[in-house]
């Protein structure tokens, strides 16, 4: 396994255990409310209806309609909503939660994602614990999004291994495979594995492994953009023995535009996912010294040991051949242009940043990915929809959440603005529900001011 890989694997292993709930900030348990006199952005179109009434009972959207239409239940706790905006929960399709052996950490990175409005993690670092953990957040005992856990980081050493490994992940309760440093040789037998079992099998493509290899095994998503810049290299252009490098960094003086529209057609065609996660690599690209991105705002909410390990891998990363100024750069750039032409070409794309690696804060992170997506060239609106009914898409359930709708499950975040206007209406919503549990701003900000406080310490 490369270095780069190595170090972006987590695979601790522990046992299930009952986990801390913190001292504030706990939402009730699910009931009856009602949204009254808010604009709803439904989000299966482009559209803003104005003074609406949304009611929500045990987890679901019962009524949507004009305020003079809808009677609120007598029963039902009701949340003034004039002049403001209601729009599906958002969705961090390549996340992380720590394991079981913090579990005050666990408790603040839950509480992270839900104080930006995540609603639904997909976790992609697996550890025994979290199907537990998925267990209980799904019925109220603990605050946090939706979670989709991932198996540990697959690093069977064979094929027979790897499919060992996967049959062991599905029946431990995980909801997916994390791929991570498989032999190419076992990438087939692992795919087919998965495949007789109905779990899916998504994240890096495994070294040795092409594009259009994991393309042709349907692998769920590819995140990162990973190995599309190798796939824009012409077959037969010498390389010497150059390394491909971080996501290509190595080879991109070497990519041929004219190759894109291929790169486009192929994952359209398998209906394969992209999880861009654009921060991951620009700000590893960026020329802000890692001693100003530490002096963010959120940065006061992570533990000065993580930060530490942050400055020292930009500095790290800035040093090594294949990710000078030029380069690092040019990887931006084409990364930019994939993903807009990815989406212009109707490839399936999710919402992703990859927290919390190198700067990317647990929830903060996905409004700067967002930012970073709408100056690769698509609408705040475009934006939006990946992170809203493309995460049910992509899991399969599209009737079970990411629009505003009846039936659907109340993942909802009330806004001051409208982020199609500005996406920066999205931050600090002024409340988030999560499968019908209702968290203020008041109750999110208490709990965000527990976390800074320790990690000043």
């Amino acid at each position: 396994m490369s270095a780069w890989r190595h170090a972006l694997a987590v695979a601790l292993l522990a046992t299930p255990v009952a986990w801390a709930q913190p001292a504030q900030g706990v939402a009730p348990a699910a009931g009856t409310y009602a949204f009254v006199d808010v604009d709803v952005l439904p989000m299966d179109r482009d559209v803003r209806l104005p003074s609406q009434t949304v009611v929500v009972r045990d987890g679901r959207i019962v009524a949507i309609g004009a305020r003079a239409e809808v009677d609120v239940p007598a029963d039902a706790t009701r949340i003034a909503g004039t002049g403001h905006v209601l729009m599906p929960g958002l969705a961090e399709f390549h996340g992380h939660i720590p394991g079981a052996d913090d579990p005050a950490s666990v408790q603040d990175t839950l509480h992270l994602y839900l104080a930006n409005g995540v609603t639904l993690v997909r976790n992609m670092s697996g550890d025994a614990s979290h199907p537990q953990l998925r267990a209980q957040i799904r019925e109220g005992e603990i605050d946090g999004p939706t979670l989709v856990v991932a198996s540990p980081w697959l690093a069977s050493a064979n094929a027979d291994a790897a499919v060992r490994d996967v049959r062991a992940h599905h029946a431990a309760g995980f909801d997916l495979v994390k791929l991570g440093s498989v032999p190419a040789d076992a990438y087939a037998p692992m795919a087919a594995a998965a495949q007789a079992i109905g779990m899916p099998f998504a994240g890096h493509i495994t070294d040795g492994v092409t594009l259009e290899m994991a393309l042709d095994a349907q692998q769920a998503s590819i995140d990162h953009l990973d190995r599309y810049v190798e796939f824009l290299v012409p077959p037969g252009t010498r390389t010497g023995d150059r390394d491909a490098g971080w996501f290509g960094s190595g080879w991109v003086q070497w990519a041929d535009r004219g190759r894109i529209e291929a790169a486009v057609v192929r994952p359209r065609d398998a209906g394969v996912w992209n999880v861009p996660t654009l921060s991951l690599v620009e700000h590893m690209a960026s020329s802000e010294s890692p001693e100003a991105m530490l002096q963010w705002p959120e940065m006061r909410y992570m533990p000065a040991a993580e930060r530490e390990r942050w400055r020292v891998a930009k500095h790290a990363y800035a040093a090594r051949d294949t990710f000078q100024p030029e380069a690092a750069q040019a990887l931006v750039t084409l990364r930019r242009e994939l993903l807009k032409a990815l989406h212009d070409g109707d490839a399936p794309i999710v919402l992703g940043s990859d927290a919390p690696q190198f700067f990317n804060v647990p929830g903060f992170s996905i409004h700067r990915e967002m930012a970073m997506m709408q100056a690769a060239g698509l609408t705040p609106y475009e934006v939006l929809v990946t992170g809203t009914r493309n995460a049910a898409r992509a899991l399969g359930t599209p009737d079970a959440f990411g629009t505003v709708e009846v039936g659907r499950r109340a993942d909802l975040v009330l806004l001051a603005g409208d982020p199609r206007a500005d996406l920066s209406h999205a931050r600090a919503p002024l409340g988030v529900m999560a499968r019908g549990r209702w968290w203020s701003r008041e109750a999110l900000d208490a709990r965000l001011a527990e976390i800074a406080a320790r990690h000043a310490e």
